[in-house]
């Protein structure tokens, strides 16, 4: 049988354009059916990637913000040893007020110049990635 023989005998038939859209219905139906849950499944695997993101984010956050706290906290403590000029400034003190109960600071006088350096303990995140302390830097000229 030729093609055109078997186009005429589905026209005949009644299954030129329904009759194969008929044929296929309960196929798509099919498929259609096994899409469900797709959208829970994508769901459950994106999901904790967005968490492990979002927490590696917050945790380098906190990182910083330490970070920052620690720097601030130098700078007040160099300030603080150059205003008080001879020595009784309570460098401990300004750095505990501003950077948190953890943190060190170490003076060193060198002629006129005063560096303080601290040091602040970090928190560590959820995955442990970030740095173990956050460090800080000042520096004063004292005017005798």
């Amino acid at each position: 049988m030729t093609n055109a023989a078997r186009r005429d005998d589905m026209v005949r038939n009644g299954m030129a354009r329904n009759g194969i859209a008929r044929r296929w219905h309960p196929v798509r139906r099919g498929l259609a059916r096994s899409d469900r849950g797709t959208v829970t499944a994508e769901f459950a695997v994106v999901l904790p990637t967005v968490m492990v993101v979002a927490l590696m984010l917050f945790s380098s956050a906190r990182a910083v913000i330490v970070n920052m706290n620690c720097q601030d906290a130098a700078r007040a403590a160099a300030r603080e040893l150059v205003v008080a000029g001879d020595g009784s400034a309570d460098v401990a003190g300004v750095v505990a007020r501003i950077a948190g109960n953890g943190a060190s600071a170490t003076t060193t006088v060198n002629g006129g110049m005063v560096i303080v350096t601290t040091r602040c303990p970090v928190l560590p995140g959820p995955l442990g990635v970030v740095l173990p302390e956050g460090r800080g830097e000042a520096a004063g000229i004292r005017h005798e």
